[in-house]
């Protein structure tokens, strides 16, 4: 997916939202992480918008199981916490971690193990 469409979605979710969108923050192969601003409080947070449904679904579903668990960090890693979430734009918003971070997990598997052939699931 291109980057004008990431960030036409970006922009589209902060528009709802009442943010206003900032900078690049970081990308990978999931999707570009931008932050934000918001408008009324001038808080902070970031908007990650994925390339693919499967992976914004993923990770919208395990960042609802960390809040379910009460989990904010893993060892000494912080997590942040989803803000909020668009499904219609494959957008999570979600708060800014301070280092050392646990940030992605649009390759999370919740509850079924991943669909690979046994072969490459040995290896």
């Amino acid at each position: 997916m291109d980057r004008p469409e990431l960030l036409r979605r970006a922009s589209e979710y902060c528009q709802k939202a009442g943010l206003q969108l900032g900078p690049q923050l970081g990308y990978g192969v999931h999707g570009t992480v931008f932050s934000a601003r918001n408008q009324s409080t001038s808080g902070r947070s970031a908007v990650k918008v994925h390339e693919r449904d499967r992976f914004y679904y993923r990770e919208r579903d395990v960042y609802r199981r960390l809040a379910e668990e009460g989990v904010q960090s893993i060892l000494d890693f912080d997590v942040p916490r989803m803000l909020g979430c668009d499904d219609e734009l494959w957008v999570i918003e979600m708060t800014v971690a301070s280092p050392p971070c646990v940030l992605d997990f649009a390759g999370a598997y919740l509850d079924d193990p991943p669909d690979y052939p046994e072969d490459v699931l040995a290896e």
